[in-house]
């Protein structure tokens, strides 16, 4: 069971995304990470986490994108979530505008972690329940307390 409180923090949620292009909302979340202690060369995370995206959209649909690395710049797991009140143009698989990113980072040491990382939060992001309440989180607070709240299924 991924433990959501040991890589999530208030400091790198962004409610109020004011980006509305794919890249460009993927660029403005990972700036989360530029003072992040995890991330030990943010350029470097950067152009790894775009490179991936260009080369296939992660708009996994229902709203919902799941930008990933994984990378040797990267010291330790780390979440973060950004939501838009008026949807983003992700090319997602369903051809829907995307409310809620979560995009994590993991150390390339750790590929298991990664994939096990992958498939909890894309279950977590399947739940209805859970795409409404994040979408309508009105704070970083409330957005940590939906994602860890104990009754979880990821």
């Amino acid at each position: 069971m991924i433990k959501w409180q040991r890589i999530l923090s208030e400091s790198n949620i962004l409610v109020g995304l004011k980006s509305q292009r794919h890249l460009d909302a993927v660029r403005e979340l990972a700036e989360v990470f530029k003072t992040d202690q995890a991330v030990t060369d943010h350029k470097k995370f950067l152009a790894e986490l775009l490179r991936r995206e260009q080369r296939i959209s992660t708009g996994i649909g229902k709203g919902v994108a799941v930008p990933h690395a994984h990378a040797d710049c990267v010291e330790r797991q780390r979440l973060a979530i950004g939501i838009s009140t008026k949807g983003i143009e992700f090319d997602a698989a369903d051809g829907q505008p995307v409310y809620i990113i979560a995009l994590f980072v993991t150390p390339i040491k750790h590929r298991t972690q990664h994939m096990e990382l992958l498939a909890a939060l894309s279950r977590l992001m399947q739940q209805e329940s859970i795409r409404q309440e994040l979408i309508a989180a009105v704070d970083a607070a409330q957005v940590v307390e939906i994602v860890t709240q104990k009754k979880q299924l990821a």
